[in-house]
């Protein structure tokens, strides 16, 4: 045996048992930890048919004042939210999408160029009626002359169309909406 076989002369078996004696010992606490979550705890289980105690009363420090009793629903003092009408469109949801569009139409459709790769308006404000469909998704759009049939118009028309909205279980609707087409240039001048 040369100098480097150090290890044959080394005895392994008290590191084997201590090893599993440290096994064993694990194995038995978490058999216990086990047993005693499986148990639950130490109180008697409660009779479902016994009425149940009394609740316990908070202590009472020097100065401190007994809790206030839940208010009740009934009263003019209580303000309460109005429910929602389910058989016309969320108002309020739908002016948001709506306002989304008419600013997308706002800031890129006055610059909508024609097959000469000129912008050529018409710019201005104008109403368009955008037809809402009860599931929640646009219909159409209807685009005034002189917009119509024009670029600014298709885009008007892109700008609107595919919208999503709150859906209700009413019928379609119409709705008006004004739209700026601001002319290329012109908004810094203002």
């Amino acid at each position: 045996m040369g100098r480097g076989d150090r290890s044959a002369d080394l005895d392994l078996a008290p590191v084997g048992r201590m090893l599993a004696r440290m096994r064993g010992r694990l194995l038995f606490l978490g058999l216990a930890v086990i047993a005693n979550v499986a148990c639950g705890s130490s109180k008697p289980a409660k009779d479902p048919s016994e009425p149940a105690p009394p609740p316990e009363e908070t202590p009472k420090w020097e100065g401190a004042s007994a809790p206030e009793p839940p208010k009740t629903k009934s009263g003019p003092g209580v303000a309460e939210a109005p429910s929602r009408r389910t058989d016309q469109y969320d108002k309020e949801g739908t002016e948001v999408v709506l306002k989304r569009a008419a600013r997308q139409v706002k800031e890129n459709c006055g610059a909508a160029k024609d097959d000469s790769g000129k912008a050529t308006g018409p710019w201005g404000k104008t109403t368009v009626q955008v037809q809402l469909g009860s599931n929640g998704h646009s219909k159409g759009i209807t685009v005034p002359s002189p917009y119509q049939g024009k670029p600014v118009g298709n885009c008007i028309e892109k700008a609107f169309t595919n919208l999503t909205f709150p859906p209700w279980g009413g019928s379609d609707t119409t709705v008006d909406w004004e739209v700026e087409l601001v002319q290329p240039g012109a908004e810094g001048k203002k």
